[in-house]
């Protein structure tokens, strides 16, 4: 699979978001902002926040989580169940008892994410690895390979606690703990790439920054480039905030691309169908460059244990005389 990084359309298509963003146009409307998670919740709003609250609240930010739900409801239950955010009380639960407490913030804990066990499992390397404190992790750190090398789930638990990582951790979950810890004003700045996710994906390839002909693919090495990407960006503007270049991508794609008409026999003589265009596509400042869309169907699959796949198919568009 060649995967090819169209380098021109990223900065072109960069240059159409950031002033649209900067001006709040479509899709960066006030109300729009509002749903993202750290819009909705300001670290330095949090003065009683610990680094190790940050660090357990990050591990609600998997899967299917709708985040900027989850990191609103994660201020009421460090209240109501504060032995999750310390290390030493939590080690000291079970996995089906860490679920029962997070039902508050899932309703029903979807069992396949493991979330109890993952808490579990990362109080005792957290106690054990870095004395219980999170902000050791990052003592000494400059970069994010590093900051990498030291979060990410190493999957070998025949290595010493301090070098296997943290459970279910990989690199989004490292850059959104990363990036909420230095938001909070706990750790300095580092250069971190911003967390890549569906959202992300899902703009990358439809508007050609990311090349991929139609068809279904894995997603690790389609990452791995937007990751790839992300860090091209940081590296040449090192004052630009990696929320900020993040926002760019996954309110693009979560208040345009999911209202996005993507049925290949849509009827473009129903007025429904067409105001559907006219109230999301037909706003974008990047419709004119997207010709694909993906699938979040087959991204995030509804039967247990699937594998995630990337799914890219040409994307709809009404004939020009409407």
């Amino acid at each position: 699979m060649e995967i090819v990084t169209n380098w021109r359309r990223v900065r072109g298509n960069f240059a159409l978001l950031i002033p649209a963003r900067e001006d709040y146009e479509f899709p960066y409307l006030p109300e729009h902002l509002a749903r993202v998670p750290h819009h909705m919740v300001d670290p330095k709003d949090l003065s009683d926040w610990t680094a190790n609250d940050w660090f357990f609240v990050t591990h609600l930010l998997r899967g299917k989580v709708r985040s900027h739900m989850a990191t609103a409801r994660a201020i009421e239950l460090r209240k109501k169940y504060p032995e999750l955010f310390d290390p030493y009380r939590a080690a000291k639960l079970s996995a089906s008892e860490i679920d029962r407490r997070l039902e508050y913030v899932f309703v029903t804990v979807p069992e396949h994410q493991r979330y109890g066990e993952a808490w579990r499992r990362n109080s005792e390397t957290l106690i054990a690895g870095w004395d219980g404190d999170i902000l050791n992790v990052y003592e000494g750190v400059t970069t994010e390979a590093e900051v990498r090398a030291r979060v990410i789930n190493k999957e070998r638990y025949d290595l010493l606690p301090r070098d296997r990582g943290f459970y279910a951790f990989k690199e989004k979950m490292c850059a959104l703990l990363s990036i909420n810890l230095m938001r909070a004003g706990f750790i300095p700045r580092i250069s971190m790439s911003f967390p890549v996710d569906f959202h992300h994906l899902r703009v990358l390839i439809s508007t050609g920054m990311i090349g991929l002909s139609e068809g279904s693919y894995s997603p690790k090495p389609i990452l791995a480039v937007g990751d790839a990407i992300g860090r091209s960006y940081l590296d040449q503007f090192l004052d630009m905030d990696p929320v900020l270049f993040s926002e760019l991508l996954f309110v693009l794609s979560r208040e345009a691309c999911r209202l996005a008409v993507n049925d290949p026999d849509a009827d473009w003589s129903d007025p429904s169908v067409l105001r559907r265009y006219r109230q999301s596509c037909a706003l974008c400042p990047l419709e004119n460059r997207c010709d694909q869309t993906v699938l979040s169907k087959d991204y995030y699959p509804d039967k247990k244990g699937a594998p995630r796949v990337v799914t890219v198919v040409p994307r709809p568009k009404p004939p020009r005389r409407l």
